[in-house]
């Protein structure tokens, strides 16, 4: 044989070499958005992901996870359902809270209860119920918790003590919130306009959630303001209202305000350098759980970033390989935890020893901090919003409807009644 047929031969088993090595290497698709999903200033954008990509591929060297940069979280929902509609989804993508019953809905996700139950680590989790929650339609697991955002209640502890007044417990009632805010709604120098006040961003969502009740049905068809308990929430919010005298409620970073309802992402952001510099130099506030109704809980509703999985994707195992690491790998998340402005859905994570130092170790304000049991109680004993395609339309329809209900006084109950009637007119459209 001549040196030739070698040569010849050698090429063929090098090209059947390379493209077995090309064959067994999958490239896949993220679909992600740059900054925070809540809307809070947030520097890292990218370097957790990145991070987590580059040990994922060292991991699994045959898997190379792509994504397009430089989406804003604004276009995201817009640029996930040009994909969709077109067929070119990515394997795997974020899910935005406002966009989980339209994606789950239209059927696109790929069921996840298999992945979740059977595997260890993701079970070592411990993930909320509240944050499993929001990946669930009709009882089947389409999405992941990634990370989530729970209400909280700022306190102006600087105004407080001023007043003499001690700060409320975790387990405050509503009760609770409406003495404390008359004692510090007060016109001191008699010109006839309040100079401090007792609440701001209290809304009728606060309302009705703190006092454990939804407003549609699990099936999303039919709305549920006409209940006693709804009627009830909706009192007490017209009596908050109304100790502002019809007054506009300043800012509460102006520091005449005694409380404000705010995410958890808010406090993170505003609560450290630099941004504490700018929003709260002149007072000290502190962070805790909103007070809970006759019927509810220390808590308000939740929203959670979800990670799920295309059904039309050609790189399902894979994907689901990425998932894992991604929400089950405890470096990834400490990490994520540290670096990002919203909280871990996991309950393991959360319970850690050193975390809370972890957490305060960029805090710039005295008197701001906020315990693990907080946060944990605030995810734990939160409402997850009903999961359907019509969810965001019919909030928008109820805002729209609000100054005519909120102005009713007397004729509450008839205003809600209406209101109710053309949410299940638009439901059943």
């Amino acid at each position: 044989m001549t040196r030739l047929h070698w040569f010849v031969i050698l090429l063929f088993f090098l090209s059947v070499s390379v493209s077995c090595t090309k064959d067994n290497h999958v490239i896949l698709q993220l679909g992600t958005f740059a900054g925070s999903a809540w809307d809070v200033p947030n520097p890292e954008t990218y370097y957790n992901l990145d991070e987590a990509i580059k040990r994922f591929e060292e991991k699994y060297p045959t898997i190379e996870v792509e994504y397009t940069s430089g989406i804003l979280k604004t276009d995201y929902s817009e640029w996930l359902s040009q994909k969709v509609l077109n067929g070119s989804e990515p394997d795997c993508f974020f899910i935005l809270p406002e966009d989980f019953p339209l994606f789950s809905d239209m059927g696109i996700l790929e069921p996840l209860d298999t992945l979740y139950k059977q595997s260890d680590s993701l079970q070592s989790m411990q993930f909320f119920d509240t944050t499993l929650q929001a990946g669930t339609l009709h009882g089947i697991q389409y999405a992941l918790p990634v990370e989530c955002d729970a209400s909280l209640v700022f306190v102006n502890t600087t105004l407080l003590e001023s007043f003499g007044l001690s700060f409320p417990e975790e387990d405050w009632t509503w009760d609770d919130l409406f003495e404390l805010s008359l004692q510090v709604t007060k016109d001191f120098n008699g010109d006839g306009y309040l100079d401090t006040f007792g609440i701001s961003d209290f809304t009728w969502s606060e309302a009705v959630y703190t006092n454990g009740q939804n407003i549609f049905n699990d099936a999303g068809n039919r709305g549920l303001f006409d209940s006693e308990a709804v009627f009830e929430s909706f009192t007490f919010l017209f009596q908050l209202q109304n100790l502002a005298k019809g007054q506009k409620i300043p800012d509460f970073w102006d520091g005449k305000v005694l409380f404000s309802v705010a995410k958890y992402s808010w406090y993170r952001a505003y609560g450290y350098y630099p941004y504490s510099i700018l929003k709260s130099g002149k007072f000290k506030w502190k962070a805790t759980t909103l007070p809970r109704g006759p019927l509810g809980k220390n808590a308000s509703e939740l929203d959670t970033l979800t990670l799920g999985i295309s059904h039309r994707s050609n790189n399902k195992e894979e994907a689901k390989l990425f998932l894992e690491f991604l929400l089950a790998d405890d470096e990834i998340q400490d990490m994520q935890l540290q670096r990002s402005r919203g909280l871990s859905p996991s309950q393991k994570i959360l319970s850690k020893d050193g975390l809370h130092s972890i957490l305060m170790n960029d805090i710039t304000l005295e008197g701001n901090e906020i315990s693990m049991q907080t946060l944990a109680r605030s995810i734990d004993e939160s409402v997850v919003y009903a999961s359907f395609r019509k969810y965001q339309g019919a909030v928008k329809q109820i805002n729209s409807s609000l100054p005519d209900v909120l102005g009713s006084d007397d004729k509450l109950r008839n205003a809600l009644y209406h209101l109710n009637n053309d949410l299940n007119i638009y439901l059943g459209e």
